[in-house]
């Protein structure tokens, strides 16, 4: 009997300390409002950065289910969406790309020479493509000349095995200098979409090192990478394309974002 009230005590008392974050650093323990308190930039503006999946030389996924569009359409056009409504809620908001032009790979590496930003310059290559590992470099650059606070990259998954995957995927690297922040959004962002789209599928991964996307592991700031949904699904092609579902997605994932920062 004193061992089963030791237990439940145990218990309870560990499900208090979940309620709030530890500081790798410090081991100080700080709860979501600490940890919300930090966010903001040193400007004191709340700054996203947006990243339109692929482009340019890279078209990303196909599906013959998306009437001519690829991925790298599609996520440009879910990108100028959300710009709009974080903007509505406040947020200044940059992109990486504008679809047209990206900052070229001579330019990167002199910028990144001239503030330190490091980088594997086997990994810099003036082929046509701005890949993953570029952008990293890309913000990292940003981040001398601007504020921001938060990145978030844009994607259309794919399946090559299976036309019945369907839903939403969002990941954040969990061992980077930004996971504590990167998690707290992340949370946010999640419960946001699952108010707004209960029945939808998703899954949610806290990413190890080395199973982390480039984009959410390289990047010196709180990150995450979503999936819209399965562009070799006809059900999830055909949502993506949906201008309905794009507002409400697009709602949706602003709203996370505004609760995270307190807006």
């Amino acid at each position: 009997m004193k061992f089963k009230k030791f237990f439940i005590i145990l218990l309870c008392l560990s499900s208090i300390f979940c309620l709030f974050a530890c500081d790798p650093e410090d081991g100080k323990i700080l709860s979501d409002e600490d940890i919300r308190a930090a966010l903001p930039g040193k400007d004191g503006k709340m700054t996203v950065l947006l990243d339109a999946g692929h482009g340019f030389g890279d078209p990303g996924c196909t599906s013959d289910y998306l009437n001519g569009l690829d991925e790298r359409d599609i996520t440009l056009s879910y990108v100028g969406l959300l710009k709009g409504k974080l903007e509505s809620k406040g947020f200044e908001v940059l992109l990486t790309h504008d679809g047209t032009t990206y900052m070229s790979e001579a330019e990167l590496t002199e910028k990144a020479d001239l503030y330190g930003v490091e980088y594997k310059k086997e990994n810099i290559k003036d082929n046509g493509v701005f890949d993953a590992y570029e952008r990293a470099v890309y913000v990292n650059v940003l981040l001398n000349e601007r504020e921001a606070d938060y990145f978030l990259s844009i994607h259309v998954n794919a399946s090559a095995n299976s036309s019945t995957a369907e839903g939403f995927e969002i990941d954040y690297c969990a061992e980077n200098g930004s996971s504590r922040h990167s998690e707290f959004v992340f949370r946010s962002i999640c419960e946001s979409l699952e108010g707004k789209f209960p029945d939808t599928p998703r899954k949610e991964f806290a990413d190890s090192w080395d199973n982390a996307f480039i984009v959410t592991k390289y990047t010196n700031l709180p990150s995450a990478l979503l999936e819209l949904g399965f562009a070799t699904t006809p059900s999830d092609a055909e949502k993506i394309l949906d201008t309905v579902w794009q507002s409400e997605l697009c709602d949706a994932v602003a709203e996370g974002i505004a609760k995270a920062f307190g807006k």
